[in-house]
């Protein structure tokens, strides 16, 4: 029998909550849904059946209660240096909203006292983030209050330009691996950038921002927008970037381009897939990681984000998913506490694929430093490419809402489901 399930979706003209049917047809998964005003409406989800189907256990409820975040995004400014036409929140020099510092602090102190104290991971955002005047003082809050890593979402321009900026940034920083930067990375192509990014010259400018923050020990973590019929055959050229600069940088995200704020696309069912975009990874690397290495997180739905995690020895990249089934050892219970004692130093969402004991137990000797003398450099070993699909008003399903983790603080200072918060509730070409 075809799998197929029942779920919640919104139209994509009113954004009213409808009832939507995600099913299997021709080896492929959609979902379609119809608004008693502005009619039907169908999408591609998967173009891998079976991978959607048995992406993981949809049981679980996760890491995460329904007021917990294991990530909270501050959009701090509505102003960007540029203008991407692929931008789900539509920024641009234009826009003028920037939030106060004082209403930063209220907000994070406030969200933290409320859940857990001492969170994993705040991310800054925007628009452009790091033309925010008071950034630094932002960043120096959140450790301030306790927050362990702090992660810059930014297209590298003002990193790039400006080494004192880079440098007062790794002050804050002290060293302690504590500040990281989500870099716009597309590609190395013109048209790649001109296309998804409506500039010229910015190739350059990416690596001379990821020089500058590398120069000044900061970590890189590229973030490479995939679109088809651009920049979809520049996938193996970027990861084999991440593997020649590994441990300098050892993450990879690949977020398939979705159609929100600026980036409308009338051929919806031509969209790229997690399934798609893993199958690439695997044929532009000649296997390097193949589409079984990616693998859901506990933390999240199983079809919101895959992840691949190897082990680096001497040059040569090994998944850890060739030595481990991607999801029993999840309930052993000395592997879940090894990693619940890693997660108090590292991202929980890039540490529950590390299921492998063999693995695992040659990080335990780590456990016993503390955090001002732990030598960050060994966790580098690893190397990790994540797929993130974000939702659209096309492919809604509050089944993957309801298990989501990762939080938008809205203008009230309320955490909401960051594909919640971009198809329903973002005010349209705002933040």
């Amino acid at each position: 029998m075809t799998p197929s399930k029942s779920t919640t979706s919104a139209c994509p003209q009113c954004l009213r909550k409808i009832p939507a049917r995600v099913f299997e047809r021709d080896g492929r998964v959609y979902l379609s849904k119809e608004c008693p005003t502005h009619g039907a409406d169908e999408a591609l989800l998967a173009s891998d059946a079976a991978l959607y189907w048995n992406a993981g256990p949809e049981g679980s409820k996760g890491c995460c209660a329904l007021n917990h975040s294991c990530t909270m995004i501050f959009e701090i400014t509505e102003r960007c240096n540029l203008t991407c036409p692929t931008c789900f929140t539509a920024s641009s020099p234009h826009e003028t909203w920037q939030m106060p510092l004082e209403e930063f602090d209220r907000k994070l102190s406030t969200l933290l006292a409320q859940g857990k104290r001492d969170a994993d991971m705040v991310q800054l955002s925007g628009g452009e983030p790091t033309i925010h005047p008071d950034i630094e003082r932002m960043i120096a809050l959140c450790f301030e209050r306790g927050v362990k890593k702090v992660y810059v979402n930014t297209n590298g321009v003002r990193v790039a330009k400006d080494a004192e900026f880079v440098e007062r940034l790794a002050a804050l920083d002290g060293g302690r691996d504590r500040l990281q930067f989500y870099l716009q990375f597309d590609g190395f192509e013109e048209r790649t950038h001109s296309l998804i990014r409506g500039a010229k010259g910015l190739s350059p400018v990416k690596r001379q921002a990821i020089a500058n923050l590398h120069r000044h020990g900061l970590y890189a973590l590229p973030v490479m927008t995939v679109t088809r019929d651009v920049n979809l055959h520049e996938i193996g050229d970027v990861v084999r970037m991440l593997v020649e600069n590994h441990p300098k940088m050892n993450t990879l995200i690949l977020q398939p381009a979705f159609y929100a704020g600026r980036y409308e696309n009338e051929r919806h069912v031509e969209r790229l897939t997690l399934a798609e975009v893993a199958y690439e990874v695997s044929r532009q690397t000649g296997g390097m990681f193949i589409p079984e290495d990616f693998g859901p997180i506990p933390c999240s739905h199983p079809n919101c984000f895959a992840l691949a995690v190897a082990f680096v020895r001497d040059g040569q990249v090994i998944p850890v998913s060739r030595y481990f089934p991607r999801f029993e050892t999840w309930k052993n219970p000395g592997v879940a506490e090894t990693i619940e004692k890693l997660s108090d130093r590292m991202p929980q969402s890039m540490l529950d694929g590390l299921a492998d004991t063999g693995l695992v137990d040659s990080l335990i000797d780590l456990m016993a430093e503390s955090d001002e003398t732990v030598n960050w450099a060994d966790y580098r070993n690893f190397l990790l490419i994540g797929i993130k699909p974000f939702m659209d008003a096309h492919t809604y399903d509050q089944d993957r809402v309801e298990r989501r983790c990762v939080h938008v603080i809205d203008r009230e200072g309320v955490p909401v489901s960051l594909c919640e918060y971009n198809t329903l509730r973002r005010p349209r070409g705002l933040l």
